[in-house]
């Protein structure tokens, strides 16, 4: 007998939770009539808060291919979230940032996504998502720490 119980591995868990909020996160902003993914939206997250990057970078911080960052980018683009211009330091590069488009939606897209957390954290008090969100953040620094 196999006494490996996935439904007790954090790796299994942390990765249904993702999903689970991606989803919903998803169809919350499909219903809202913005069109835009959750991976879309937390490239912008990525851009609101940074200022404009390459595709390398970004697809750095999000942690994904770069096959995968430039499907997300291509997309961004094509609905009018996001700009490439050319790097002022190296015109080979191009770099992405928001479009006045994507402010004007990102304070309605985090109120969905606050939401969300609210309605994923229920029961939960301010200390025990305090903790939860302390050991995944250390969780992820561990595993950074790997990538390196």
């Amino acid at each position: 007998m196999f006494l490996y119980d996935h439904n007790k591995s954090l790796g299994y868990l942390t990765s249904l939770a993702s999903r689970l909020l991606s989803n919903m996160l998803g169809k919350r902003l499909q219903e809202a009539g913005i069109e835009m993914t959750a991976e879309q939206w937390g490239a912008i997250l990525v851009l609101l808060n940074c200022d404009a990057m390459t595709q390398g970078q970004l697809g750095e911080r999000l942690y994904l291919e770069k096959s995968t960052v430039s499907r997300l980018v291509d997309g961004l683009e094509r609905r009018g979230w996001i700009v490439r211009t050319k790097s002022p330091g190296d015109s080979r590069h191009k770099q992405v940032s928001p479009t006045p488009k994507a402010l004007e939606t990102a304070e309605r897209c985090a109120v969905i996504a606050r939401a969300i957390l609210g309605e994923a954290q229920r029961g939960m008090s301010e200390d025990e998502q305090l903790v939860c969100r302390s050991f995944l953040t250390r969780i992820i620094a561990n595993l950074r720490e790997l990538t390196i």
